[in-house]
């Protein structure tokens, strides 16, 4: 049941995204040629979010969102996410529309249109086996932020297998921190039972929920030293308020 439905989904998901060069990049590249780089720039969200949106509607997978009034009106945003599935990212592009550069493993570089999309969002690319390359895309990430951009992190690391939140990395924090940035908890449920765990036909329903900003230029010291448990105690709470299974 699993591949065939991922297999219908994929006839009408691999032509989106292979003519997205065409609809997405080129009208973007005009743009910038004559001297219209916001404007390209938000055409190219605007293709993500489609592109983001349509994979999670062919695989059959409904997301709801809720708390887009907590977004708060500045730019440099480091939301920080629970990671379950393959799709989060999908969701937070799509359903979500939100945009954010995100830290990325370095082998999607070798993936065609994919990376052209990760460069689109500003990824950071990383070498996961690296130490030194972690500590670069950290300090990368803060100029980031520093520089009014937005980032998306996934504080556990990796994505947890067991329908459990993991723990919460303290590295990951130091971006907002160090960056004096807005920090959004974000809490996704679901998406698992749409993709790794997918077993029949009917439609499933999945959650993406955005928790008030924790603004960290405002923190004492003593509230930063304890930042990850509030950022995580946010995160795991409201994940057992959300319906569905993990």
């Amino acid at each position: 049941m699993k591949k065939i439905r991922i297999a219908f989904a994929a006839l009408f998901v691999l032509p989106i995204l292979i003519l997205s060069p065409l609809y997405g990049f080129l009208p973007a590249y005009l743009l910038r040629l004559f001297g219209l780089k916001k404007q390209a720039d938000r055409h190219l969200e605007r293709s993500g979010h489609f592109i983001g949106s349509s994979i999670l509607f062919f695989l059959g997978i409904t997301v709801h969102v809720d708390g887009r009034e907590n977004l708060p009106e500045v730019s440099n945003i480091c939301y920080m996410a629970n990671h379950q599935s393959m799709l989060d990212i999908v969701a937070f592009v799509g359903p979500a529309r939100l945009w954010a550069s995100i830290l990325a493993k370095a082998e999607v570089r070798r993936i065609p249109i994919i990376n052209l999309w990760c460069y689109a969002l500003g990824c950071i690319f990383i070498e996961r086996t690296s130490p030194h390359d972690a500590v670069k895309a950290i300090l990368k990430g803060v100029q980031y932020l520093k520089d009014g951009r937005s980032m998306l992190i996934f504080p556990e690391g990796t994505r947890s297998k067991s329908g459990k939140i993991g723990e919460l990395k303290n590295g990951s924090l130091k971006l907002a921190t160090r960056s004096k940035a807005v920090i959004v908890p974000i809490t996704i449920k679901g998406l698992r039972a749409g993709f790794e765990h997918l077993h029949g036909f009917k439609r499933v329903h999945a959650y993406f929920s955005i928790s008030a900003p924790i603004d960290t230029a405002t923190l004492h010291e003593d509230q930063i030293a304890n930042l990850h448990e509030v950022v995580y105690g946010t995160i795991a709470k409201r994940f057992d308020e959300l319906p569905g299974e993990v």
